[in-house]
């Protein structure tokens, strides 16, 4: 199981986008940055890697967060795969994930 370090925390940006439309679900609005408050050290997420973050943060495996994004987004069903594992291998290196 994937667990997030205690020393980061997620800040969502709170500047709203103007595109964005009421409707628009999670993964089309703003990103966040994740702070190690170990280290220092800041990573500015997009919208996709802040659903990975957020459903890791629940419990949710690799699997399951691929399966959610899919059937979120069915046009980009065959890359959303890689993406969530770059997306996981990027926050194992940089210490996010214990």
């Amino acid at each position: 199981m994937l667990r997030i370090s205690p020393h980061v925390v997620l800040t969502k940006d709170e500047h709203e986008n103007p595109n964005q439309n009421q409707n628009q679900d999670a993964d089309d609005m703003a990103g966040a940055v994740l702070l190690n408050k170990k280290s220092g050290t800041y990573f500015r997420l997009n919208p996709m890697a802040v659903t990975v973050f957020e459903l890791l943060r629940a419990g949710q495996s690799p699997e399951a967060i691929v399966s959610a994004l899919q059937a979120r987004h069915p046009g980009a069903a065959d890359r959303i795969p890689d993406d969530v594992q770059k997306v996981i291998a990027t926050m194992r290196n940089s210490g996010v994930l214990i």
